[in-house]
């Protein structure tokens, strides 16, 4: 059971957007631009809870998380630490070196050599011991037709904005600024359902969808005016938005309430 996803998020305040799958929300938000006010505030509050219903409840009540709440979730963290028998010091390195470079792209051996995580390989088994407990999505980065290229540097996204602000709170490192964490939540949404992978040989686009064999370059924009623009073209070689045809823009809020993203996964039992 994964933390609610932002189109169940909203339903628990009543805000009830249609959803479906990607190519759902692309072909009919226009309908809905009306629900973008009530799903743009929404988004800001799940900004601080990220979906956990504690930290719900804790927001409902007092208008912010508590730190108690943060507190629970760090202790669930370290006890499965130990009980994997593995090292809390290196763990909190390697939180901290992905903190402080949220969204931007880098090696497995800049978290060794800048942050002290060891040696590459401890390095990348302490990212993959993220990805294993549900807290950290890693980006490959791919050529314009989609091929891996594993020699280039990658993106670590935490998986939800209230891990940002726990692991930020445990290792004294500032929180991240608002348009990475809707970065982080965009990408992780559609991870959840889509094989999500970036590019930069063109320009950089933030996250690159694969769906039915076919590319899609999604570039996720949040500020005074919070919209996400959706490169499309009749090829892959549009992928960098700047070089789409029949570009389309639609809000982050609303992109995300609508589209349908599950909060369970399917664990694999050997017998």
């Amino acid at each position: 059971m994964l933390p609610l996803p932002f189109s169940s998020y909203v339903r628990v305040f009543n805000h009830n957007p249609p959803r479906g799958d990607l190519d759902f929300v692309l072909e009919e938000y226009r309908k809905y631009h009306h629900l973008i006010p009530r799903s743009n505030e929404l988004l800001e509050s799940y900004l601080s809870t990220g979906g956990f219903p504690n930290a719900i409840r804790d927001y409902v009540r007092t208008g912010r998380v508590k730190e108690g709440t943060l507190s629970d979730f760090l202790s669930a963290v370290i006890s499965d630490l130990n009980k994997l028998r593995r090292s809390e010091t290196f763990f909190k390195l390697t939180v901290r070196g992905i903190l402080e470079r949220t969204t931007i792209e880098f090696s497995y051996h800049t978290l060794s050599r800048s942050f002290g995580v060891g040696s590459v390989k401890t390095a990348i088994s302490y990212v993959e011991l993220l990805q294993k407990i549900y807290l950290l999505k890693v980006l490959e980065q791919v050529d314009l037709e989609g091929n891996p290229l594993p020699r280039k540097e990658k993106k670590f996204n935490f998986v939800n904005p209230l891990v940002y602000r726990a692991f930020s709170h445990w290792t004294s490192v500032n929180l991240t600024e608002e348009i990475r964490l809707v970065e982080g939540i965009v990408v992780n949404h559609l991870s959840r359902t889509y094989k999500t992978l970036y590019t930069k040989v063109r320009g950089e686009v933030d996250v690159v969808v694969r769906r039915r064999g076919e590319l899609l370059g999604l570039e996720v924009k949040f500020g005074k005016v919070r919209q996400e623009k959706e490169s499309t073209g009749e090829d892959e070689e549009d992928l960098p938005p700047e070089q789409g045809r029949g570009g389309r823009e639609r809000d982050t809020c609303l992109f995300l309430s609508m589209l349908d993203t599950p909060h369970t996964v399917e664990l694999k039992v050997m017998t």
